[in-house]
Protein backbone atom coordinates (compact mmCIF):
# COMPACT_ATOMS: atom_id res chain seq x y z
CA UNK A 1 0.00 0.00 0.00
CA UNK A 2 1.27 3.46 -0.83
CA UNK A 3 2.68 5.76 1.80
CA UNK A 4 0.05 8.47 1.22
CA UNK A 5 -2.64 6.20 2.68
CA UNK A 6 -0.89 5.45 5.98
CA UNK A 7 -1.76 6.76 9.41
CA UNK A 8 1.60 7.35 11.04
CA UNK A 9 1.37 9.35 14.23
CA UNK A 10 0.08 7.99 17.51
CA UNK A 11 -1.80 11.24 17.96
CA UNK A 12 -3.86 10.45 14.85
CA UNK A 13 -4.67 7.02 16.22
CA UNK A 14 -5.71 8.54 19.57
CA UNK A 15 -8.04 11.07 17.93
CA UNK A 16 -9.70 8.43 15.77
CA UNK A 17 -10.13 6.06 18.74
CA UNK A 18 -11.63 8.85 20.83
CA UNK A 19 -13.97 10.51 18.32
CA UNK A 20 -14.55 7.81 15.70
CA UNK A 21 -17.46 5.46 15.19
CA UNK A 22 -16.86 1.75 15.39
CA UNK A 23 -18.28 -1.31 13.71
CA UNK A 24 -17.19 -4.76 14.79
CA UNK A 25 -17.24 -8.40 13.79
CA UNK A 26 -16.09 -11.54 15.59
CA UNK A 27 -12.68 -11.33 13.89
CA UNK A 28 -12.11 -7.61 13.31
CA UNK A 29 -13.24 -4.10 14.24
CA UNK A 30 -13.31 -0.87 12.26
CA UNK A 31 -13.10 2.64 13.70
CA UNK A 32 -13.64 5.49 11.25
CA UNK A 33 -13.73 9.26 11.46
CA UNK A 34 -14.33 12.05 8.95
CA UNK A 35 -11.06 13.73 8.03
CA UNK A 36 -10.22 17.28 7.00
CA UNK A 37 -8.10 15.90 4.15
CA UNK A 38 -9.52 14.80 0.81
CA UNK A 39 -7.73 11.50 0.98
CA UNK A 40 -8.01 8.12 2.66
CA UNK A 41 -5.87 7.42 5.73
CA UNK A 42 -5.74 3.95 7.22
CA UNK A 43 -4.00 2.18 10.09
CA UNK A 44 -3.90 -1.48 11.08
CA UNK A 45 -3.64 -2.79 14.64
CA UNK A 46 -2.88 -6.40 15.51
CA UNK A 47 -2.46 -7.02 19.24
CA UNK A 48 -0.56 -9.75 21.03
CA UNK A 49 -3.73 -11.78 21.63
CA UNK A 50 -3.70 -12.66 17.94
CA UNK A 51 -0.48 -14.67 18.24
CA UNK A 52 3.26 -14.53 18.06
CA UNK A 53 5.03 -11.98 15.86
CA UNK A 54 5.06 -14.15 12.74
CA UNK A 55 1.28 -14.61 12.90
CA UNK A 56 0.65 -10.93 13.73
CA UNK A 57 2.79 -9.76 10.80
CA UNK A 58 1.05 -12.19 8.44
CA UNK A 59 -2.38 -10.93 9.52
CA UNK A 60 -1.28 -7.31 9.12
CA UNK A 61 0.12 -7.98 5.61
CA UNK A 62 -3.14 -9.63 4.59
CA UNK A 63 -5.17 -6.74 6.02
CA UNK A 64 -3.06 -4.18 4.14
CA UNK A 65 -3.35 -6.04 0.85
CA UNK A 66 -7.10 -6.54 1.28
CA UNK A 67 -7.63 -2.85 1.92
CA UNK A 68 -5.39 -1.94 -1.02
CA UNK A 69 -7.67 -3.93 -3.31
CA UNK A 70 -10.69 -1.99 -1.99
CA UNK A 71 -9.22 1.54 -2.22
CA UNK A 72 -11.11 2.45 -5.43
CA UNK A 73 -14.42 1.55 -3.73
CA UNK A 74 -13.78 3.26 -0.37
CA UNK A 75 -15.29 6.68 0.42
CA UNK A 76 -12.62 9.39 0.47
CA UNK A 77 -12.32 11.98 3.21
CA UNK A 78 -12.24 9.48 6.08
CA UNK A 79 -9.61 7.93 8.33
CA UNK A 80 -9.88 4.24 9.17
CA UNK A 81 -8.36 1.95 11.77
CA UNK A 82 -8.79 -1.81 11.42
CA UNK A 83 -8.24 -3.80 14.62
CA UNK A 84 -7.67 -7.55 14.33
CA UNK A 85 -9.06 -9.89 16.97
CA UNK A 86 -7.83 -13.36 17.87
CA UNK A 87 -10.01 -15.12 15.25
CA UNK A 88 -8.22 -13.21 12.47
CA UNK A 89 -5.17 -15.44 12.93
CA UNK A 90 -7.06 -18.42 11.48
CA UNK A 91 -8.34 -16.58 8.40
CA UNK A 92 -6.87 -16.66 4.92
CA UNK A 93 -6.58 -13.68 2.56
CA UNK A 94 -10.06 -14.06 1.05
CA UNK A 95 -11.66 -14.32 4.48
CA UNK A 96 -9.96 -11.12 5.63
CA UNK A 97 -10.95 -9.37 2.39
CA UNK A 98 -14.61 -10.28 2.87
CA UNK A 99 -14.58 -9.17 6.53
CA UNK A 100 -13.01 -5.80 5.66
CA UNK A 101 -15.50 -5.30 2.84
CA UNK A 102 -18.40 -6.23 5.13
CA UNK A 103 -17.22 -3.82 7.85
CA UNK A 104 -16.87 -0.96 5.36
CA UNK A 105 -20.32 -1.70 3.95
CA UNK A 106 -21.94 -1.76 7.39
CA UNK A 107 -20.28 1.58 8.18
CA UNK A 108 -21.62 2.97 4.85
CA UNK A 109 -18.10 3.74 3.62
CA UNK A 110 -18.22 1.92 0.26
CA UNK A 111 -19.12 3.86 -2.87
CA UNK A 112 -21.93 2.38 -4.89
Amino acid sequence: MQKIYRLTSSRSFDVIYKRGRSVSDESMALVNLASKYQNIKVGFVVGKKVGKSVIRNRVKRRMRESFRQLIPKVTIGYSYIFIAKAKAADMDYHGILSVIERLLASANRLQQ
